[in-house]
């Protein structure tokens, strides 16, 4: 053990991971040929196979489904450890990171992302992903350095802040007869609505219940951009957050927004990242710049 590779801890960690050679080396950036002889090296040290192939899968054996959170947990504390200590300096400091979010809330930091990362940190590359490729392991294990977004479904060793609560409002199409109409409930009861996907609203009225009912209830998109093309074509209506309404007004979307007399509920905007990041001076630079990016850029 005097002589022991570190280096096999995250490279099981990633096997352990992904339960496959390929799959481990892409998120490591090593060749699989690398991955394979190293595999060969924990093999021996375990005295165990680790993971055996079955059919064109790799299968855990029962040691290694023992060691996954384990070895997890100890190559979590040794990141914690180097981040804690690495010194980042915005103007200077080579790093990248990995945002997750949705496609309405990546438009809206786009708008002056790059522009100010630029300015305050010119060695940083950014890499901005959609949240709905990913699981709700994702923070977990992926290299996902932070989550800007709706509240999900997290791990618990996932640590979360508000930054920003949004009112909602409901949208419809330019001209749409509603406009011209009282906006009670049985008016806008008159119209269906269409939902967007994992659309829960906190805080809501129990009246506005009515509007997801089987009768009023006319479809669900994935994202709030599909919603909103609905929208633009058909005389329903939908209730969106209003900070989405900085990606329908940049964009020169054909939608009018109205508020009513009903409390139509709130939505959070959270940022979430991997507790092994609390103190990293680097995760703390990135989420403080992206909350003012954020803050900044909605209407």
């Amino acid at each position: 053990m005097n002589n022991f590779d570190f280096n096999l801890l995250i490279i099981l960690n990633a096997l352990l991971e992904e339960y496959s050679v390929n799959l481990a080396a892409k998120k490591l950036n090593v060749t699989a040929p690398a991955i394979s002889k190293s595999l060969n090296k924990i093999r021996i040290l375990f005295n165990d196979q680790i993971l055996v192939r079955s059919g064109t899968k790799l299968i855990p054996t029962p040691k290694a489904i023992s060691l996954k959170e384990n070895i997890k947990e100890l190559v979590n504390r040794i990141e914690s450890i180097f981040n804690n200590n690495i010194v980042f300096e915005p103007k200077i400091t080579t790093i990248s990171f990995t945002i997750a979010s949705n496609n309405a809330i990546l438009f809206i930091l786009n708008t002056i992302l790059f522009q100010k990362m630029k300015d305050k940190a010119p060695k940083a590359f950014i890499h901005l992903v959609n949240d709905s490729d990913y699981d709700d392991n994702f923070l977990r294990n992926h290299t996902i350095d932070l989550y800007i977004g709706e509240m999900r479904a997290l791990n618990p060793e996932i640590t979360i802040r508000t930054i920003y609560v949004s009112k909602c409002c409901i949208i419809s199409r330019n001209h749409h007869p509603i406009l011209s109409q009282t906006k009670n409930m049985d008016n806008l009861l008159k119209y269906q609505f269409i939902k967007t996907k994992h659309e829960y609203l906190t805080n809501s009225d129990e009246h506005s219940k009515y509007f997801w009912s089987e009768r009023n209830l006319i479809g669900i998109t994935p994202e709030y951009i599909t919603t909103v093309n609905a929208i633009i074509h058909s005389d329903a209506l939908a209730i969106i957050p209003e900070f989405i309404l900085t990606m329908i007004q940049k964009l020169n979307i054909p939608i009018t927004h109205f508020n009513t007399d009903l409390n139509l509920g709130k939505k959070s905007i959270i940022q979430a990242w991997h507790s092994k990041h609390n103190r990293s001076s680097a995760h703390k630079w990135l989420r403080e710049f992206t909350k003012k990016i954020f803050l900044t850029s909605i209407v």
